[in-house]
């Protein structure tokens, strides 16, 4: 049970009433049944005294020690009388016994002695008048041994008393609490595992109406739940296919579309290279230069379009920064246009690896830098910076070209997406799946001269293996 519930919270309040209220009886019974069994033992000793004193008139009177001793012996046997004393008249001490070890703290009663004494009226024909006399005094001493141990049993007994009308009560309200709580922490149980997507767990009734009754609605509830479930999977399952048919519309429209134009350009190519008759060199070489570069651009296209339908998992291995920067060099210089490189690479730090696939990383940058050729004019620069810094690799490219609207940001590596009127929008979102399978990130902004700056950060090792 744990502390900060309801059961215990609820618990610790009744047990400290009860208890408390248990504790003031008990100690208020304690204190009044204590004050009576004081009363009753001090007039215990009294009666014993006046009991003493009726019986030892005779040897007070005789001054007989041997009548008195066996009084005094007898009165020395009741518990708790300690010492006897019996005094004459004039308060001269006729006898005194004691047991030999005495405690310190004694109380001691005492009762007279009397005796009738006859009084002769001055007539001798009248009745005649009796009188008391003392003619002297029995002092008993006790102890409150027995006094002491009847209050150590009363308050035994008192305790015990008092700790069952508690504990039996909290028991019974534990108990009760516990019927309220069981219940409530299987709702608990139930409403955890419906929120990890488990639809077909139910709650169980309480032995009380209460908790019975709440049990019975969330399980409508869940059955209610589970019914719009299936009918909201059903709709998302309508709209996944619609999205699908929409997707492969799209896929088909921009396919038929990139592919029509490389057509054409072959099928025009070819017609002129099957016309009769002889063909200038120059004509003949540029036709075959037109089928060469459309074929390549049909083959570039289906590439990406399979690479993006079917993502390859890339084979990482260790690459020193310095190889991979180098090979990015040689393609970039082989690329129509005006590409500047510059590396920012500090001594030493060329020398570290960074665990990648280098052909599809290449890939992933060079659709980058593709991307920013599209959008410059021919005369504009193309500035690619490589940095490693922070144990990071930044690539940045930097383009002079209209830039991306502000609108067309969020949605710039969306598949299929593209500002261009030519192209399939596939390029940067092939970039950034390979730059996030390499655990690297990808972003763009726009340049305050003009422009988009796109920048990749990838990890690095720590140095060549």
């Amino acid at each position: 049970m744990r502390l900060n519930s309801i059961q215990s919270r609820l618990t610790a309040i009744a047990f400290f009433f009860i208890i408390a209220t248990a504790v003031t009886m008990g100690v208020a019974g304690f204190r009044l049944t204590v004050n009576f069994e004081n009363e009753r033992f001090r007039d215990h000793f009294s009666l014993l005294a006046s009991y003493l004193a009726s019986n030892a008139e005779l040897g007070v009177l005789l001054e007989n020690k041997k009548i008195l001793e066996g009084l005094t012996e007898n009165m020395l046997a009741v518990t708790d009388v300690q010492a006897v004393k019996i005094l004459g008249k004039n308060g001269e001490v006729i006898l005194q016994r004691a047991h030999a070890d005495l405690p310190p703290d004694l109380d001691s009663v005492s009762a007279p002695v009397v005796t009738q004494a006859m009084e002769m009226k001055d007539s001798p024909f009248f009745a005649q008048g009796e009188a008391e006399e003392v003619v002297g005094q029995v002092v008993i001493s006790y102890s409150h041994a027995g006094l002491a141990q009847l209050k150590r049993l009363l308050a035994f007994r008192f305790v015990v008393v008092s700790l069952l009308l508690a504990l039996v009560p909290v028991v019974l309200y534990w108990m009760l609490s516990r019927a309220i709580s069981a219940p409530l922490l299987g709702l608990l149980a139930v409403a955890s595992q419906v929120s990890r997507g488990r639809m077909d767990v139910r709650a169980r009734p309480g032995s009380l109406h209460e908790t019975n009754t709440l049990a019975g609605a969330i399980n409508e509830m869940l059955d209610a739940l589970e019914v719009q479930r299936h009918k909201l999977d059903e709709a998302h399952a309508a709209m996944a296919r619609q999205q699908v048919l929409a997707e492969v519309g799209k896929f088909s429209m921009i396919v038929a579309h990139e592919i029509k134009n490389p057509l054409a350009i072959i099928k025009g190519s070819l017609e002129v290279l099957k016309k009769e008759g002889p063909l200038q060199p120059e004509m003949k070489e540029r036709m075959m230069g037109f089928l060469d570069g459309e074929i390549e651009r049909i083959n570039k296209l289906i590439e990406d379009f399979l690479l993006f339908a079917r993502p390859q998992t890339p084979a990482l291995r260790p690459v020193v920064i310095d190889d991979l920067i180098g090979e990015l060099e040689q393609r970039l210089h082989f690329m129509p246009g005006n590409i500047q490189v510059k590396r920012d690479v500090p001594a030493g730090e060329g020398g570290r690896e960074l665990r990648c696939d280098s052909g599809l990383l290449e890939r992933a940058l060079l659709n980058i830098v593709r991307n920013g050729l599209e959008v410059s004019k021919d005369e504009d620069v193309l500035q690619v910076r490589v940095a490693c810094t922070d144990r990071r690799l930044v690539f940045t490219v930097e383009d002079n070209g209209p830039g991306v609207p502000a609108e067309d940001l969020p949605r710039i590596f969306e598949p299929f997406y593209s500002t261009k009127a030519k192209g399939t929008g596939l390029g940067l979102a092939i970039a950034k799946d390979v730059v996030r399978a390499h655990g690297g990130t990808i972003a763009v902004v726009n340049r305050k001269d003009g422009g988009a700056c796109f920048t990749v950060s990838l990890p690095v090792g720590e140095g060549r293996s």
